[in-house]
């Protein structure tokens, strides 16, 4: 039972990068953001309820605390991500700009005849998604490992914008892009580390005794 949890866990990890994995594709093929986000989103949905489906009651807890934290810790996480991101840009002279991205993301998914506001309400709503979905997928594949493990997860993801960013967005500053964002990530992943580990030990327990409980009615 506990190796199919674990296994479980793991999948569900995988399948919420799928959103970043639908950027991933546009970027390198040019396929449609919308389509790939939209298919994400529907195969996630399927998986998800499949799963469900066929979880236990002590497993749909444990899939709705990790869920929780996901959700709280990552949005806190993405907020503290955009505040270092903005003060270390502030500290540099380069015409680096690092919400660059955001504003591309509204501009593939909005179109470039879209009104401005609605371009970056589409932006910021993706961006939010996806920090969000990084810290849920962390949840579920290494649970409470803490500030160790949040910083490594964060340095992945550098890795990966470190690889596909510059090319995409014809970034020239280099040198200021790779040191803001490695150092922005750093603190994404240990806000996510932290939070994440403090709301397992903080829900953990009472979501336990409730789910024990409700068994047993």
């Amino acid at each position: 039972m506990k190796s199919r949890a674990i296994v479980t866990n793991r999948l569900l990890g995988v399948a919420a990068l799928s959103g970043g994995a639908a950027l991933v594709i546009h970027i390198l093929s040019g396929v449609s953001l919308r389509m790939g986000l939209a298919v994400a989103a529907v195969g996630v949905a399927a998986l998800g309820r499949a799963v469900w489906q066929r979880s236990s009651i002590s497993q749909r807890v444990r899939l709705q605390l990790a869920l929780k934290v996901g959700v709280i810790s990552g949005l806190a996480a993405t907020l503290i991500y955009d505040m270092a991101r903005w003060l270390l840009s502030q500290l540099d002279t380069s015409p680096f700009d690092p919400f660059e991205a955001v504003r591309m993301f509204g501009e593939v998914l909005a179109g470039p005849s879209a009104p401005p506001i609605a371009g970056y309400a589409a932006g910021i709503g993706l961006h939010l998604l996806n920090g969000v979905a990084f810290a849920v997928a962390f949840c579920l594949l290494f649970g409470r490992r803490g500030l160790v493990a949040g910083a490594s997860w964060g340095l992945l993801l550098e890795l990966f914008q470190l690889t596909l960013y510059p090319g995409w967005l014809d970034i020239r500053a280099y040198r200021e892009f790779a040191q803001i964002t490695a150092l922005s990530h750093v603190v994404y992943g240990i806000t996510l580390g932290g939070l994440s580990r403090r709301g397992f030990d903080r829900w953990g327990w009472r979501e336990h005794v409730g789910s024990v409980e409700r068994a047993g009615t």
